[in-house]
C-alpha cells in the first residue's frame, strides 16, 4: 500500500532512526511520500539522506521531501507521526536548570513538575494549532503522538481534533518486559521481539494482567496467573529485595534501539535503574508501579527531594542539558554516516509500538497496544475528559480502549492532583496566562520543596528563559 506519511518533528535525531528503521520494515507499506517537517533543516536534510539510503537497501521507492510550511507538508497525509519538541535541546535545557535556582532537582524533565510545565507551555500551543492545521488540509487523519509532556500535549491536540483521530504514544510500558522476566520468572525465547512477548507470549504462559495510570506513572492494578491472583508475586518480590539490586542478566530489549555510542562516553548513564523506588512503593503501597523509577520518582516528592539525593538513594541519577546535548550531536553525526553510506544500520525491529499501529491502520486489523487517550470511563475513578493511558486496540477505523476499572486509591489521588496541574498548565499555554502559571506551579508537588514567595519568581523566571518559543507570552523569535 502506497500513502502519505508526514512527520511533525522529523528533524528529530532521537526518534527518526528507530521509527523510521520500523517503517521501512513494515510489508503493509511498499512506498508512496515519507515528508519530513522541522524548522531545523539541517538536521531534516541528514535524516532525509538517510531515508534515501534506506530505500536502497530495502528496496522501497518512498518519495523523501523536506518541508518548512506545515500545511504543505500535512495536506492529504493518511498518517502523521509528531516528534516535535519546541525550542530543542536549548528549551529542554532551561526546563531542567532553571528549577534548580529554587531547589528543585528533576532527573527528566519531559513529564510534569516546574521542569514538565515549563516544556509544556511552549508545546501544548503548538500542538492545539497542529490538529487544526490537520482538520483543515487531512481531515480524518490519524496523528500518532510521540511528543512529550504527553499527558498535556495530547489534551490540547485533542481539544482541536473533530475528525483527526489522535492517539498518544509512550514506550514506558516496555519496561514490562523485564520485569515481569525477574519477578515471574518467564523465561521467553531470545528471538521473541518485545511486543509479541508482551501482547502475545504473556498471555499465552497464563499471565492476565492490567496496567493503567497516567502517562509515566502506570501500574500493574490487576494480574493472575493461570487464573489465580498473581499480585502477590510483585509483593514478595519487593520485599525480599530491599538491597540494590544486581543488574538483570536479560539484555533488554532497548539496548537495541538506537545507537550507543556516544552514551559510552559518560561514566554514569542516568538511564540505567535497579528499580529501587518503584520496590519501595510496592512494599509501601501493595502495587507495582510500570516503567522507570527515574520518572516515578518525579510523582512522588518523598522519593525526590533533598534529603535522598533528588533521587540517587534510589539509583536515579539527574540527565543534565550539557549530557542531552551531547547525546543529540552524536546521534546526529551518526544518522549522516547512515546517510553517507559510512555507517549500516542492523533491520532489527525496535520495541516501538508505532508501527504496530500503522500496521493495524493500513491493513484494518485489530492491534493491541498502550495509549493515551481521553477518559471515556476506561479507569473509574479519574475525572472524564482527563488523559489516561490503558491499553487499547487500533484497526483502520477506530481506537477502542480497554475497561481498566479503578486505579488503587493511593495512586489516584496522586494521579488527580497532577491531572489538575495538567489542566491549568494547558490553559496556561493556550492563553500564555501568567496567572495560570502560577497557579499550576502552586499546586505541583515538587514545588511543595520552595518557600512559597517564590514560585511567583520561578514563573518569571521560566518565562525570561524560554520566551522565544512562547509567542502567546508576548515571545518569539527575534
Amino acid at each position: 500500500m502506497k500513502t502519505i506519511l508526514t512527520v511533525i518533528g522529523g528533524g528529530s535525531v532521537n526518534w527518526m532512526p528507530t521509527l523510521m528503521r520500523d517503517v521501512y520494515m513494515l510489508d503493509s507499506l511498499e512506498g508512496g511520500e515519507i515528508r519530513l517537517f522541522d524548522p531545523c533543516t539541517e538536521r531534516t536534510d541528514a535524516i532525509a539522506g538517510m531515508l534515501r539510503q534506506f530505500n536502497k537497501q530495502q528496496n522501497k521507492d518512498f518519495k523523501i521531501t523536506v518541508h518548512t510550511d506545515r500545511k504543505e507538508a500535512l495536506a492529504g497525509a493518511k498518517i502523521v507521526i509528531s516528534t516535535f519538541s519546541p525550542g530543542g535541546i536549548d528549551g529542554l535545557h532551561y526546563d531542567l536548570e532553571v528549577p534548580v535556582k529554587y531547589g528543585i532537582v528533576q532527573p527528566v524533565s519531559c513529564t510534569i513538575g516546574p521542569a514538565g510545565i515549563s516544556n509544556a507551555i511552549r508545546t501544548v500551543p503548538e500542538a492545539y494549532e497542529l490538529v487544526q492545521d490537520m482538520e483543515a488540509v487531512c481531515p480524518g487523519a490519524w496523528l500518532l503522538s510521540e511528543t512529550n509532556p504527553m499527558t498535556a500535549v495530547t489534551q490540547a491536540m485533542n481539544a482541536a481534533a473533530k475528525t483527526v483521530k489522535v492517539i498518544g504514544m509512550c514506550h514506558e510500558f516496555h519496561a514490562f518486559g523485564e520485569i515481569s522476566r525477574a519477578i515471574f520468572g518467564f523465561n521467553p525465547p531470545e528471538e521473541l521481539n518485545l511486543y509479541d512477548y508482551l501482547y502475545r507470549w504473556l498471555p499465552e504462559q497464563g499471565l492476565d494482567f492490567t496496567v493503567c495510570g497516567i502517562n509515566h506513572f502506570i501500574w500493574l492494578t490487576e494480574a493472575k496467573l493461570n487464573g489465580k491472583d498473581a499480585l502477590d508475586i510483585p509483593r514478595e518480590y519487593a520485599s525480599k529485595n530491599q538491597l540494590r539490586l544486581a543488574k538483570s542478566s536479560w539484555k533488554s530489549p532497548f539496548d537495541n534501539w538506537a545507537p550507543r555510542t556516544s552514551e559510552d562516553d559518560f561514566s554514569i548513564y542516568p538511564w540505567d535503574n535497579e528499580w529501587q523506588a518503584k520496590l519501595e512503593a510496592c512494599r509501601t503501597w501493595g502495587f507495582l508501579s510500570i516503567g522507570g523509577d527515574r520518572h516515578l520518582i518525579e510523582f512522588i516528592p518523598a522519593l525526590c527531594n533533598v534529603r535522598n539525593g533528588f533521587g540517587m538513594q534510589y539509583g536515579v541519577n539527574k540527565t543534565t542539558g550539557d549530557h542531552r546535548k551531547h547525546l543529540m550531536e552524536m546521534r546526529l553525526k551518526t544518522i549522516q554516516n547512515y546517510a553517507s553510506g559510512a555507517e549500516s544500520i542492523e533491520w532489527k525491529k525496535s520495541p516501538e509500538e508505532l508501527t504496530c499501529v500503522i500496521q493495524g491502520i493500513l491493513e484494518n486489523k485489530p492491534m493491541p497496544c498502550i495509549v493515551n487517550l481521553p477518559n471515556t470511563g476506561q479507569i473509574e475513578n479519574l475525572p472524564m475528559g482527563a488523559i489516561v493511558e490503558t491499553f487499547a486496540t487500533v484497526d483502520g477505523q477506530r481506537i477502542t480502549p480497554k475497561p481498566s476499572r479503578k486505579l488503587p486509591e493511593v495512586m489516584a489521588v496522586w494521579a488527580r492532583l497532577h491531572l489538575a496541574v495538567v489542566d491549568l498548565t494547558v490553559k496556561a499555554g493556550m492563553e500564555g496566562s501568567r496567572q495560570h502559571l502560577v497557579e499550576a506551579l502552586s499546586l505541583d508537588p515538587l514545588c511543595g520543596q520552595m518557600d512559597f514567595r517564590d514560585i511567583p519568581k520561578l514563573a518569571d523566571d521560566i518565562l525570561r528563559a524560554t520566551r522565544k518559543w512562547l509567542p502567546r507570552f508576548g515571545g518569539g523569535k527575534s
